[in-house]
């Protein structure tokens, strides 16, 4: 969205819309990023992996999955897994691959479980502030 829009919407100069931005860009809060449409550039698989890990490690679990190549999200979480992660994949021999030969090779996980999505319906990065959270 342009400035001029953007401090439309929020009733606000365009100047004022500029200047936050920067500030938020600044302080971190804000990412300006490109985002690529996996499948457009060969990787037709997304696979969401929950992961069981022995007490007291799933914090060192989240960060040796973190670091593994095929994996883009990753998260410490409670309930029925300790760490789900999620990777993308060319093909079902890569992620054969990546679950027989690069899991095994983390110690601490007890169990993994793996899904495969068969039909992305909505994958957003846009999200918007409720109004009276600017008002």
């Amino acid at each position: 969205m342009r400035y001029m829009d953007l401090a439309s919407k929020l009733g606000v100069t365009e100047g004022t819309v500029r200047n936050r931005m920067q500030r938020l860009t600044e302080q971190g809060a804000l990412k300006v990023v490109r985002i690529i449409d996996q499948t457009k550039i060969g990787y037709r698989l997304n696979v969401w992996i929950g992961v069981r890990c022995r007490p007291g490690t799933f914090g060192r679990m989240a960060d040796e999955l973190a670091r593994l190549h095929p994996i883009r999200y990753v998260g410490a979480c409670t309930g029925t897994f300790d760490v789900i992660a999620e990777a993308i994949f060319l093909s079902e021999s890569e992620m054969y691959a990546f679950l027989e030969s690069d899991i095994p090779t983390i110690d601490g996980i007890i169990s993994t479980e793996s899904s495969m999505v068969l039909r992305m319906v909505k994958l957003g990065y846009e999200w918007e502030l409720r109004e009276e959270e600017y008002a």
